[in-house]
C-alpha cells in the first residue's frame, strides 16, 4: 500500500486538492450529486428499459450498532446516498442489488440494509424527512412512476449500507460499485468452449479512496475520472452454465 512507498496518502490527496481547486476539493466532490442517464448497448433488446440514476460518492461515517454478541458498540459503515426515476412510458420495479469490489483487495461486500443504521442514516441526509429514503428492500416494493417528458422528476431516493469494510477492506483506494436492476437488460453468450454466460445489464461506477484508511473521514472518496468517466454501461456476467457432457 501506499504507506509502503514512504508516502501519506492525505498529505497527498490535500496537495492534489489545493493545486486543482485551491480547497478542500474531496469533501466538495463528496457532496456534489453525478447524474447517470441510461445508454443503449449492443446487447440490448427491443423491449430492454432502464431507469435513470443519481449518486454522491459512498461516504465513511461511525454509527451506533451491535459488535458479534450483540451487545452497543460504534461501527465504522460505508454508505451511498442514491436516487432513481423513470423516463419510461410504464412504470418499472426496481430490485437493486449493490455490489461492492475492491480492485486492490479483490474483496466483495454486499449491501446490508440493517433498520437501525439506516435510521441514522435518514438522520444525516434526510433530517427533514421529506426525501423518505428507501433501502433496498422497501425501494422494491413499489414500481418506479414514470416522469412525463418535460415534467419534473419523480425521483425515488434510497441509501445503501456496507457495514464489513472495516473488517474486510479497511485498506482499499480503489473499488468500483456494481448496481444491478436499473435494467431488465438480459443477455448470453457463449465462449469458444461452449460455456453459456449469462450477463445483466448494470452500471459501473469506480472510486479513489487515496487517503489514510486510519482517520476515515466523510470526504475520503471521489469519483474515478482519471483515465475515463466513472460511470459506464456494461452487461455483466452474472452467472455461467457449463456445457452438458456426452
Amino acid at each position: 500500500m501506499a504507506g509502503d512507498m514512504g508516502i501519506n496518502r492525505r498529505a497527498f490527496l490535500g496537495s492534489v486538492a489545493l493545486t486543482a481547486v485551491g480547497g478542500s476539493f474531496a469533501f466538495a466532490q463528496s457532496k456534489i450529486e453525478r447524474k447517470v442517464d441510461p445508454l443503449v448497448l449492443p446487447l440490448d433488446k427491443a423491449d430492454v428499459w432502464t431507469l435513470n440514476f443519481r449518486y454522491k460518492s459512498p461516504r465513511i461515517v461511525t454509527l451506533d450498532g451491535l459488535d458479534k454478541n450483540g451487545k452497543p458498540a460504534k461501527m465504522v459503515v460505508w454508505y451511498m446516498w442514491y436516487q432513481v426515476y423513470n423516463m419510461n412510458a410504464e412504470p418499472q420495479t426496481f430490485l437493486p442489488e449493490f455490489e461492492l469490489v475492491t480492485k486492490d483487495l479483490n474483496t466483495s461486500h454486499l449491501d446490508e440494509p440493517q433498520p437501525y443504521l439506516v435510521d441514522q442514516l435518514r438522520k444525516i441526509e434526510d433530517p427533514t424527512g421529506i426525501l423518505k429514503l428507501q433501502t433496498s428492500i422497501s425501494i422494491s416494493k413499489h414500481p418506479i412512476p414514470p416522469t412525463l417528458p418535460e415534467a419534473i422528476e419523480r425521483n425515488v431516493s434510497g441509501v445503501v449500507i456496507w457495514t464489513d469494510m472495516n473488517e474486510k477492506a479497511p485498506k482499499t483506494n480503489k473499488f468500483s460499485v456494481y448496481i444491478s436492476g436499473l435494467s431488465n437488460g438480459l443477455a448470453i453468450e457463449e465462449t469458444a468452449t461452449k460455456e453459456k454466460l449469462i450477463k445483466r445489464k448494470t452500471l459501473q461506477i469506480n472510486f479513489l479512496r487515496p487517503t489514510d484508511d486510519k482517520r476515515p473521514q466523510l470526504g475520503d472518496i471521489v469519483p474515478d475520472d482519471l483515465n475515463a468517466p466513472a460511470e459506464k454501461w456494461i452487461y455483466r456476467t452474472v452467472s455461467t452454465v457449463k456445457p452438458k457432457t456426452p
